[in-house]
């Protein structure tokens, strides 16, 4: 059936406000259930718009004040690392108890800031270079005895923590109800320790045979042996001697005979060692306290001081030493007659002319307990040649002498020997320009480096 003229005229209309009304907006004409329609669309348009509005805020204020934390978080770092490493260096100098400032290391302590007066503390100073001073900030200071993964020194306080804190306002976030935030950072630094595993250094660089073992001798040591000798004979290991360490190392070549052994096999061609105690200087003698020591028979106890022409104790006496250090200025020192020895942490600093420089001679069924410094500039130097020194006379130890030497035995110089029955034991080190065994010895790793002084120190960030 066809449509009325007006009818199709109408339908038209309707089409066209329909769509006219979706694309502008609801108006009053249109019909009744499209302007509900459109009205609950109108709303939702306008929560969406309105949930879009706030997300959008908030993630501007989530990256406006995240950089800020970001790097303000950066910034407390700087100034921890900063603080923890300043102080450190000032303990492993000695200044953080000379300075004007002083600061103790037996509890941990926090900086001052304003309004108080800044705190002139050495960690604390540095932290405020690097922008934390001010009264949003805490810096605290404390002192771990150990850290985990890691080899510290022995020093009274090997380690400095410093923790940095900073309370800061937010900024655009504080819409949602964050109106604070709290940044912090952690730094600790170290003087680290560092134990060489060689406990013989035989330091002569071309000098055939620097290293022998023979006639029966026993030598046994659970650490290594470094000779910086590049003679293609720089050890010789023969009539029946053993030697056994836990590790052998060679700058020139070795030889085993005539039921000679070795264990393990050495390396050859190895690096030159450095002398462990080059950088240690010597004390310089005073005026003499006394002259030609020899008491004789007796019970004696001896005080540190300079001894011109040297020491002798023999003749069954009983000699104790007190703490400190002894300078041997000419005459050396002679322990023998069946003496008995005794001291806890002395140094025996062997000196003088090259015409009156006498060495070490431990002989003659003496008993020696001798222990080295623990700390100090000689810590572990129980023995310690002049380097200036060009002799011919060695450290000699022999004839039944029973010892117990804790502390290293450093004839830089001159020589080392060990013969005829002499035996010994303990927390030894040995560091010559040449070694001889025809007796027993036994050498004991130290692996603290404390009692012979074997230990390399160094200041480093940790974490």
């Amino acid at each position: 059936m066809k449509l009325h003229p007006g009818a199709d005229a109408l339908r038209k209309q309707r089409t066209t406000d329909t769509l006219r009304a979706v694309a502008h907006g609801c108006y009053s004409h249109f019909a009744p259930a499209l302007r509900g329609l459109c009205a609950e669309s109108g709303q939702a348009l306008v929560l969406v718009a309105a949930a879009l509005g706030l997300f959008m805020l908030g993630a501007l204020g989530l990256g406006i004040d995240g950089a800020q934390m970001y790097a303000q978080r950066q910034m407390a770092q700087a100034a921890a690392d900063a603080a923890a490493q300043g102080a450190v260096m000032s303990i492993f100098r000695g200044t953080n108890s000379t300075s004007t400032h002083p600061f103790s290391t037996a509890g941990s302590f926090t900086c001052t800031v304003p309004p108080a007066a800044l705190d002139l503390r050495t960690p604390c100073v540095y932290a405020q270079y690097n922008g934390f001073g001010t009264a949003a900030d805490t810096v605290t200071v404390s002192f771990p005895s150990t850290v985990s993964g890691v080899s510290l020194s022995s020093q009274p306080a090997p380690a400095v923590s410093v923790s940095v804190q900073r309370v800061l306002g937010t900024g655009l976030i504080r819409f949602a109800g964050i109106t604070t935030s709290t940044i912090k950072a952690k730094a600790t630094s170290g003087i680290l320790g560092s134990v060489p595993t060689n406990c013989l250094y035989v330091l002569d660089p071309a000098a055939p045979d620097a290293f022998t073992a023979s006639n029966g001798a026993s030598v046994t040591m659970n650490c290594g042996i470094a000779i910086s000798d590049n003679n293609g004979v720089a050890a010789s290991i023969t009539g029946g001697a053993s030697v056994s360490a836990s590790a052998i190392s060679i700058t020139g070549g070795y030889v085993v005979s005539n039921g000679g052994t070795i264990s393990p096999a050495p390396v050859t061609g190895a690096p030159t060692t450095v002398d462990p105690f080059a950088s240690v200087a010597g004390p310089t003698p005073g005026a003499c306290s006394y002259n030609n020591y020899s008491p004789g028979w007796g019970n004696w106890t001896l005080s540190p001081g300079t001894y011109c022409g040297g020491i002798v104790i023999n003749n069954g006496a009983t000699a104790s030493f007190n703490p400190g250090t002894y300078i041997i200025n000419g005459g050396g020192i002679t322990f023998g007659g069946g003496a008995t020895i005794t001291g806890n942490g002395a140094m025996f600093y062997l000196t003088g002319t090259n015409a009156s420089y006498g060495s070490v001679t431990i002989s003659n069924g003496v008993n020696v307990t001798l222990s080295a410094q623990t700390s100090g500039p000689y810590m572990g130097l129980l023995f310690f040649q002049d380097r200036s020194i060009v002799s011919g006379a060695n450290a000699t130890f022999a004839g039944g002498a029973s010892m117990t030497l804790t502390g290293s035995l450093y004839f830089p110089t001159t020589g080392v020997s060990y013969s005829n029955g002499a035996s010994a034991s303990g927390n030894t080190a040995i560091v010559a320009k040449d070694v001889s065994f025809t007796g027993g010895v036994k050498l004991q790793y130290d692996p603290t480096g404390l009692k012979t002084g074997l230990i390399s120190t160094s200041v480093g960030l940790i974490e």
